[in-house]
């Protein structure tokens, strides 16, 4: 797994120059999210990660799936295995390396001592991780369309629904699994089970039909699994209001104990 290069103990992003017409909450996150994505930038593991993980699924479809990548069920497959590559190891991973290696530096401290809100610091680690997996499923989905004749999603609102959500889910969930996470290093063994249980539950790991009826019913409120399910379903399906409505139900309800769970327990102090 990646680890992201950290800046130096004593480095602390320059604050941003007012710009007329920008809220003060977005432009200092805006300013933070920058650092940030400078940082993902020079650590090349992080971006070859985020490059060639979802090029070498979408490769590996073509090798074996054939002319059953045509269709829409072979779209969604194929979109599915690429979004859940992405949320688990851009989006799950490096935010939670980000926020225990800034906290272990002692940055995340300092800067509760500044003009930004606790809120604008965690929103500016999650950020770049967010913005490099829309951009990269857009752009693969695009590539799909041209080189491999897959067919566009029906309901495009529902796959976009499905990403974005899942985007801050798991954001969400790496923030949570940091507090627990008392070094970088250690991040590669905290991360190891939540990546296990949301592969299992979106299907990847084992087909859900053959687990047992209890276990699957349980793996379908893991986060990936509604993610999945929207983004299937904004391809190839029909799904009722009441489908869309436990799938996105779900996952806000991710969202929102995740949430709480920052708020009580995150540790903004070095634990090492």
């Amino acid at each position: 797994m990646s680890t992201p290069t950290t800046a130096p103990a004593t480095t602390l992003p320059a604050a941003a120059p007012a710009r007329p017409g920008v809220p003060g909450p977005l432009r200092r996150t805006l300013s933070l999210a920058r650092v940030e994505l400078l940082l993902l930038r020079r650590n090349r593991t992080a971006l070859f990660t985020a490059v060639a993980l979802p090029v070498g699924v979408i490769a590996l479809l073509a090798s074996v799936g054939g002319d059953r990548l045509s269709g829409g069920r072979g779209a969604a497959t194929a979109v599915n295995m690429v979004t859940a590559s992405l949320l688990l190891f851009v989006v799950f991973y490096n935010v939670l390396s980000a926020a225990v290696a800034r906290r272990e530096e002692g940055v995340l401290q300092r800067l509760r001592t500044g003009e930004a809100t606790d809120a604008e610091v965690l929103v500016s680690l999650a950020l770049p991780s967010a913005l490099v997996t829309v951009v990269m499923t857009g752009v693969l989905v695009l590539a799909g369309f041209a080189a491999l004749d897959l067919q566009l999603p029906s309901s495009p609102l529902l796959v976009l629904a499905g990403l974005l959500l899942g985007v801050v889910a798991h954001s969400a969930l790496a923030l949570v699994t940091a507090t627990w996470t008392r070094t970088l290093e250690s991040a590669q063994v905290t991360s190891l089970p939540v990546i296990a249980v949301c592969a299992v539950g979106g299907g990847f790991a084992v087909p859900l039909d053959a687990l047992p009826p209890a276990v699957a019913r349980v793996a379908e409120f893991t986060p990936l699994a509604p993610v999945v399910e929207l983004l299937r379903a904004g391809w190839i399906g029909e799904p009722t209001f009441a489908d869309v409505a436990v799938w996105t139900g779900t996952l806000l309800g991710w969202v929102v104990v995740g949430v709480l769970l920052v708020r009580s327990g995150f540790r903004w102090s070095p634990r090492s």
